[in-house]
């Protein structure tokens, strides 16, 4: 079933690199906007292993572009919903889903081990949450990325397991003890480093606000849809290495709306 599902690709990856994309684990933590689509899009290329983790559950706010958000869907489980939308397009696919999320350093080793990749797709603001799971990236050898949606556009920063650390792109203190730092204030630059030209204008207060959790951001199903898709674009690319991988300091950006790419650099 396998080859038939994915005859398709043959010609964009040769056999050798579909049966390579079949072969490895990508690790996706939170699966509602970005997350969500972006396991839809990986399995779509044939990836034949993925583990989804998310505690949270589908809301109507949800609803305008979170993959598997409805009003079937209304009240349950994010990755319980994402893991049967995936069984559905792969039966064949091994997904393993958790409704827990990432809390410790030990939730974050275990949800990185076996895996050939960790992605990043938990809500602003878990900060120590993201770190917990980069370390654990670095010490399994294995690249870990983030990504998310501004507007129309997307951004996507990928680290290397030897390369810069996500605490030194935060500015923050190499293997420090994150159960005893009260407060981690991460510089605004380094988490939106291109604003968006349109919408309403928004001080550099409110996006602090965003990232703090303290009131939700605006985002829309082409943000949604392009970040996710941007995201598995650079996964597939950390698989096969078809081109150079692009990491931390430098970043990726997209945005439609403004008709503007490029690489850019937070140092």
């Amino acid at each position: 079933m396998y080859n038939e599902i994915f005859s398709r690709n043959i010609g964009i990856f040769s056999k050798e690199e579909q049966d390579k994309l079949r072969q490895s684990t990508i690790a996706i933590a939170g699966v509602g906007g970005v997350g969500g689509l972006l396991a839809e899009r990986l399995v779509r290329m044939g990836i034949g292993n993925i583990k989804i983790a998310d505690p949270g559950v589908f809301k109507k706010s949800d609803f305008n572009r979170q993959f598997g958000s409805s009003l079937v869907s209304e009240g349950n489980n994010k990755a319980t919903v994402i893991y049967q939308q995936l069984k559905d397009i792969n039966p064949e696919a091994r997904i393993e889903f958790t409704d827990s999320g990432i809390w410790s350093e030990k939730d974050a080793r275990l949800f990185a081990s076996n895996s050939n990749l960790v992605i990043d797709e938990m809500d602003f603001g878990l900060f120590r949450q993201s770190i917990w799971l980069q370390r654990a990236a670095r010490q399994k050898n294995i690249h870990y990325l983030f990504a998310y949606a501004i507007g129309f556009g997307a951004m996507v920063v990928v680290f290397g397991p030897s390369g810069l650390t996500l605490e030194e792109y935060d500015n923050l203190l190499p293997d420090a003890d994150l159960n005893k730092v009260d407060e981690l204030n991460i510089p605004l630059e380094k988490i939106l480093p291109v604003f968006p030209s349109y919408g309403p204008s928004q001080s550099s207060e409110e996006y602090k606000q965003i990232i703090d959790r303290e009131k939700p951001g605006p985002t829309t199903s082409v943000g949604v849809g392009l970040t996710s898709i941007l995201a598995a674009n650079e996964a597939i690319n950390i698989i096969l290495k078809k081109r150079e991988i692009i990491t931390a300091p430098r970043y990726i950006y997209l945005d439609l709306m403004d008709r503007r790419f490029l690489v850019g650099d937070t140092q």
